[in-house]
């Protein structure tokens, strides 16, 4: 069953706008890429829920999967809950990981 819609923790949309200020700030419009290559990220996953790579599987049973942002060096990292896909980070693949476990209960 494809998911109907999708929602971020906040600390993940949080995240997500601190890495498009870096990236701006680097190189202008280069945020704005990050942001347009997280939201293709998000229609495929969308799309097809369970093509992305497992990522970790949580003591509640929850499956997360992490679906790569094409051409920066991050991941959507996703649980699909009752029909909607529920993304707990948008990590940076040589950032912190795992720091992100502990939102498996929103």
């Amino acid at each position: 069953m494809r998911p109907s819609s999708w929602r971020e923790r906040p600390e993940a949309h949080d995240e997500l706008l601190d890495a498009a200020r870096w990236y701006e700030d680097k190189h202008p419009g280069l945020g704005g890429d990050l942001m347009d290559a997280v939201s293709a990220a998000i229609g495929f996953v969308l799309g097809w829920p369970d093509a992305a790579p497992l990522d970790h599987q949580a003591l509640s049973g929850a499956v997360v999967r992490a679906k790569s942002v094409m051409g920066f060096p991050y991941r959507v990292v996703y649980v699909v809950d009752r029909g909607e896909v529920v993304v707990l980070a948008y990590t940076h693949l040589r950032r912190r990981p795992g720091y992100w476990t502990d939102r498996f209960d929103a």
